[in-house]
């Protein structure tokens, strides 16, 4: 706004909404700062900038976020809806997207788990899918889904509140390491793919989510230490005996 203010005073010559034609040369100028760097005296360091923009509106086809978008690998959509509904932070995850992950990708299978970036591709997809759905419950209702499809958006509520919804007044929640970040994905997808095969089964969804299992996993970013992750196993164990119960118990009403 002041760089257009400026312009406008100056009397230059206008581009769109009023700002400057050199607008993405001083933005490229700003971010292209940034990177690993090795110093005069022979000191490695690096220049990390994370940009606020806020467009009126929520308007992100303006010329300052589009700009600034073309210079970044990084973009945090930030959602009002989120954060009238208390989801903090209220990142949009299908808004946002990182271009770093391939340079990551190593990092991250070598010091966390081999399958950490495919955990979160999981996640990510279910969540996609889960916005497909809602498009839909908000049209006909939830009623007309079948279970596999409801199960996608019970379990794309537990990513949403159990994982990505984080409290930074609570002493375990404020700071996640890797470590147990992937192993609450690795978690939650076992939990999917379990009440996938129990489903296939013909047990009934309502009496998976009834039995309190979804709560439970919920609640591991609060139950669970961030220094006591052997601890995952033991839940692991006590959702397959509450699950196996569940099935037994239908093969003998059957």
């Amino acid at each position: 706004e002041a760089l257009r203010e400026i312009s406008g005073r100056l009397e230059e010559m206008p581009a769109e909404e009023g700002y400057p034609a050199y607008l993405p040369s001083r933005l490229s100028e700003f971010y292209e700062r940034t990177g690993a760097y090795e110093t005069l005296n022979g000191r490695e360091g690096s220049v990390t900038v994370i940009g606020a923009v806020s467009p009126q509106g929520s308007d992100f086809s303006e010329p300052v976020t589009q700009n600034t978008r073309r210079f970044v690998r990084c973009f945090w959509g930030l959602d009002k809806a989120l954060a009238y509904a208390r989801h903090y932070p209220a990142i949009n995850w299908t808004m946002s997207y990182s271009e770093y992950m391939d340079d990551l990708s190593n990092f991250y299978e070598t010091q966390v788990n081999p399958g950490f970036t495919a955990c979160r591709t999981e996640i990510s997809t279910l969540l996609k899918e889960e916005q497909t759905l809602m498009d839909i419950v908000r049209l006909i209702g939830s009623d007309v889904l079948p279970d596999d499809q409801k199960l996608i958006i019970e379990i794309a509520r537990v990513i949403r509140v159990g994982f990505l919804q984080q409290n930074a007044y609570h002493a375990e929640d404020t700071y996640v390491p890797l470590n147990k970040q992937f192993l609450m994905m690795k978690l939650i997808l076992y939990v999917y793919h379990r009440m996938k095969e129990h489903l296939a089964e013909h047990v009934p969804l309502s009496e998976m989510v009834g039995s309190g299992v979804l709560e439970m996993v919920i609640k591991v970013k609060y139950d669970i230490p961030n220094n006591q992750p052997e601890r995952f196993g033991v839940l692991t164990q006590q959702i397959d005996s509450m699950l196996n119960a569940l099935r037994k118990q239908k093969e003998e009403v059957l």
